[in-house]
């Protein structure tokens, strides 16, 4: 590729001085000729900021540059996935970049790096950015910690979150619920109960302090029930469990000396729904 230094032109001006103020210098390159990042941590790209981010290119440029480093082939992508996909959307032939030398181990840190201080990465992006960077460095929680600038705590915290169910986890991402709440759900035994917890959250739009007030109360009314009922026999709770497992939401059993009833719980028409839908299809 022949480069070529050359000032920006209309609305890219301020990127003499930016550039400046990192030391490094930027070249003008063919935007074909850059790859995506191989270990790029952000994987949600919201489509309206996006077109946004377009809009703003094709109307003032593009402010800051790409960093990338040399393939055998091109540029790969370290920094820049959101502005580099805009800048396809706007139509623009050329980008200016900045060439780093870098390693692959480098190019992950500075991509966890970037999108963390622009906050640009959900939650449990972030923490698979944190374990993909201790599994492929073979770095320890405090050593992935010194990295990014984070401290050790909070990389642990983000790093629990894996823990969740998938469609906990898609609640995350989708900001349906906050960290916050993902933090108390954790404090459950079962992803059933905290999917069931999960459901309740957003059905009630319950504030992180009321969902530590209902799992408080459900272990209070918890207790007395085995109180009341002298425990239920362990035959009774695999029932439960399986039933539950069965329809995918809570499920009492309530026993009266061999006689008694099953309650099924759900959050929505929508699941009532898909609850009648398998209860047809047993029948059927």
């Amino acid at each position: 590729m022949q480069t070529k230094r050359k000032a920006l032109g209309k609305g890219l001006g301020a990127l003499i001085r930016n550039t400046e103020k990192t030391g490094d210098n930027y070249i003008i390159c063919p935007i074909g000729e850059i790859s995506p990042s191989s270990v790029q941590p952000r994987k949600d790209f919201n489509e309206q900021q996006l077109q946004e981010l377009s809009d703003s290119i094709k109307e003032k440029g593009i402010i800051e540059p790409l960093l990338v480093r040399r393939t055998g082939i091109g540029y790969e992508l370290i920094a820049g996935e959101r502005r580099l996909r805009a800048s396809k959307l706007a139509g623009l032939k050329e980008v200016p970049i900045i060439v780093r030398d870098a390693t692959e181990g480098e190019s992950l840190e500075l991509a966890i790096i970037e999108n963390i201080q622009r906050e640009d990465l959900n939650a449990i992006e972030e923490a698979e950015a944190y374990k993909n960077l201790m599994e492929r460095f073979g770095l320890s929680q405090d050593e992935a910690a010194k990295k990014v600038g984070k401290e050790r705590a909070t990389v642990a915290n983000y790093l629990r979150l894996l823990k969740l169910s998938p469609e906990i986890k898609d609640e995350l991402k989708k900001g349906t619920i906050s960290m916050g709440h993902a933090k108390v759900l954790l404090s459950l035994d079962g992803t059933a109960s905290q999917r069931d917890l999960c459901k309740k959250i957003i059905q009630k739009g319950l504030s992180v302090r009321e969902t530590e007030q209902t799992i408080k109360s459900s272990i209070k009314s918890e207790k007395k029930d085995i109180g009341s009922d002298n425990k239920k026999t362990s035959d009774l709770k695999s029932v439960e469990n399986e039933i539950r497992d069965i329809f995918g939401t809570k499920v009492s059993i309530k026993d009266k000396k061999g006689t008694g009833r099953f309650e099924i719980e759900f959050y929505s028409y929508e699941e009532l729904e898909r609850i009648l839908e398998m209860m047809r299809n047993i029948k059927g």
